[in-house]
């Protein structure tokens, strides 16, 4: 017969996965949002039909095979049957594709795709992103560098273009984020006469994310690719936060120095960017986690 002790702990452990589940749902409907931003800004370019539902509008293949047409520069022919054959085909010449332009897939099949699974859709699209979106912006810096870690070079100039600015200490891609200073810091740091800081400080979390992503669209013509409203929480997405950072870094000056990186190298290891086994920087699991110290109030 179990012990109360015994249900107690079972109790909290059922707790604990739920709250687990929960957030990960969350960050799967942000990633979706986000993701869906992303791929309608490349449509733009092309002139692409725009996508309304992720998960459903890119199972036949179809769609996935005009965004990597743009992403690629090639003309990709696509089979315009209604069959699950069909589908089948076109999402395993989108794998063919990526798989020859070296981008990391991790157990995806072209079943996955047609058949809606979610998680792994949001895997693929993530790592289409990464490839082109983070690692394509970020190869000649960190070839001049000689660093193979794109999140700790990232970071390095994110801590670089903030140093001046005593409210804003960003350790991660997650939590610095959330109150809306971070992002308007890099924003004024190269566009000083652009608003004012002090007006900037004064405002809430989400009227400072707004702000930030009004400025960057404005001066910088960067598509609103997150909703203040979530970012503005207590874990922000990493991956949404890292594909929109890099946005502002493909458009703004990079110079990045050895001391800022070696500084981010020097940072508590609760808060350091580990480097990933493969080498990159980045992987399609999103696995460092970084926190805050306890007494960081994020309001």
């Amino acid at each position: 017969m179990a012990s109360h002790g015994d249900i107690a702990e079972g109790g909290a452990n059922e707790e604990f996965n739920d709250i687990i589940k929960w957030r990960s749902d969350e960050h799967d409907a942000v990633q979706k949002k986000t993701f869906t931003k992303w791929i309608n800004a490349q449509f733009s370019k092309t002139g692409k039909t725009p996508i309304k539902d992720m998960f459903s509008d890119l199972k036949d293949g179809r769609k996935l095979l005009d965004l990597l047409e743009g992403l690629t520069g090639t003309t990709l022919t696509k089979e315009r049957g209604s069959t699950r054959v069909h589908a089948l085909n076109n999402v395993n010449k989108v794998l063919q594709v990526l798989h020859q332009n070296n981008v990391d897939l991790v157990n995806i099949g072209g079943t996955d795709i047609v058949d809606g699974n979610h998680k792994l859709t949001l895997g693929l699209i993530w790592s289409i992103i990464l490839h082109w979106q983070v690692k394509d912006i970020m190869k000649d810096i960190m070839s001049n560098l000689q660093q193979t870690n794109s999140e700790k070079i990232l970071l390095s100039w994110v801590r670089q273009c903030t140093r001046s600015y005593p409210e804003v200490n960003v350790l991660n891609f997650t939590t610095s984020w959330a109150d809306g200073l971070a992002l308007n810091s890099i924003l004024h740091h190269f566009r000083p006469n652009a608003f004012s800081w002090d007006h900037v400080v004064r405002l809430s979390p989400v009227e400072r994310l707004d702000h930030a992503f009004t400025v960057a669209k404005d001066q910088l013509a960067i598509e609103r690719l997150l909703d203040p409203e979530d970012v503005a929480v207590q874990l922000p997405d990493k991956k949404s936060i890292l594909m929109y950072v890099t946005s502002l870094f493909a458009v703004l000056p990079k110079d990045v120095s050895m001391e800022a990186i070696r500084e981010v190298e020097t940072l508590p290891r609760k808060y350091k960017v580990e480097s990933e086994d493969s080498g990159p920087g980045l992987s399609a699991q999103g696995r460092t986690l970084c926190k805050l110290p306890s007494n960081t109030d994020l309001s």
